[in-house]
């Protein structure tokens, strides 16, 4: 069972531009989701490669969407990091 955290970190660094968002799991720990920037773009319709703040607020605001998202990631790929992709959000 998976419990998130209460808010989205942003990505930080060129190399990782998008959103994260962590969870409690019991067997592996703490998990992090990574919903990338194509994800804020062509998901959630949103998205700034430049300004970490805004696609944190859109992660905000797409939160049950991108749990429940999340909950799919980790069935198909069980793991301490797990990256979001599209069919995660069908």
């Amino acid at each position: 069972m998976l419990t998130f955290d209460t808010s989205f970190v942003s990505g930080g660094a060129e190399d990782v531009l998008g959103c994260m968002l962590w969870a409690d799991e019991p067997k592996f720990g703490r998990v992090r989701f990574h919903i990338r920037n194509p994800i804020l773009v062509d998901v959630l319709h949103g998205g700034n490669p430049i300004d970490h703040d805004e696609n944190v607020k859109l992660c905000e605001t797409c939160r049950p969407r991108i749990e429940k998202a999340c909950r799919r990631a980790f069935i198909r790929e069980q793991s301490a990091r797990v990256e979001l992709s599209l069919i995660d959000f069908r």
